[in-house]
């Protein structure tokens, strides 16, 4: 994991700082679909202040020598009641794309969630998780290469309608875990640890949306592949 020359990898630890607010607003301007603001810089505050749910988050900026300005950002949180780091946002310059940035930007994420696991639980990380957009050609990628496995159950993040269901896969790529599975159980808990940790619901069992989600895993034993990425996972 080493970034190009010219490009510099910054984690961001203050809230009150410029960079954090351009990192922040990079992300929300390529994604949209993002928390408010006021809470994401409310995750660096708790991380600074050393609170107790503040030190497992992270905000990576990765920066030109000569320029504060965010090429590309990244943030995420490791989940320590699962060992898995979720990776909430990644978002790069739409004049800097096509350069891999994103891809090296988030290798050092994941490089935060394996030092995390290691410090929090004295072992490897299991595997990252993220969401994205069923028709992402950059998963599609991913699972081709062998890298991600697609999460066979109806995955919704708490703001998303439900007739947004199947808009999202939640994916899964193996770091010190290979299964291609996952018990029913801990595919349960892995959902509960992003709605409650990462999203920061407090009571996932009081939403709907969340009881939608554990219906469609009663009466399953595991949690493998979805099947619609099975002939892109052959191809590959």
């Amino acid at each position: 994991m080493t970034e190009p020359a010219e490009f510099r990898v910054v984690e961001i630890a203050d809230e009150r700082s410029e960079l954090a607010r351009r990192a922040l607003e990079l992300i929300i301007q390529c994604i949209g679909d993002v928390q408010p603001l006021d809470d994401l810089l409310s995750e660096l505050e708790e991380r600074r202040l050393a609170l107790p749910s503040g030190g497992n988050y992270h905000l990576l900026a990765l920066l030109a020598p000569d320029d504060d300005r965010p090429l590309a950002a990244a943030a995420g949180v490791y989940l320590q009641g699962v060992n898995a780091g979720f990776i909430t946002y990644l978002a790069v310059r739409s004049d800097q794309r096509g350069r891999r940035l994103g891809s090296e930007l988030r290798a050092h994420l994941v490089e935060s969630f394996r030092a995390d696991a290691e410090r929090l639980r004295g072992t490897d990380l299991a595997f990252t998780v993220g969401e994205v957009r069923r028709k992402s050609a950059w998963l599609r990628t991913l699972v081709q290469d062998g890298r991600a496995i697609p999460l066979d159950l109806r995955y919704l993040h708490p703001w998303m309608p439900r007739q947004a269901d199947r808009a999202y896969v939640l994916y899964r790529e193996p770091v010190g875990d290979k299964r291609p599975e996952l018990p029913a159980e801990e595919a349960q808990r892995l959902v509960y640890a992003i709605w409650q940790r990462a999203y920061r619901i407090r009571f996932p069992l009081q939403s709907d949306t969340f009881r939608y989600m554990l219906r469609q895993l009663e009466g399953r034993q595991t949690v493998g592949a979805d099947p619609a990425f099975v002939s892109f996972a052959e191809a590959g």
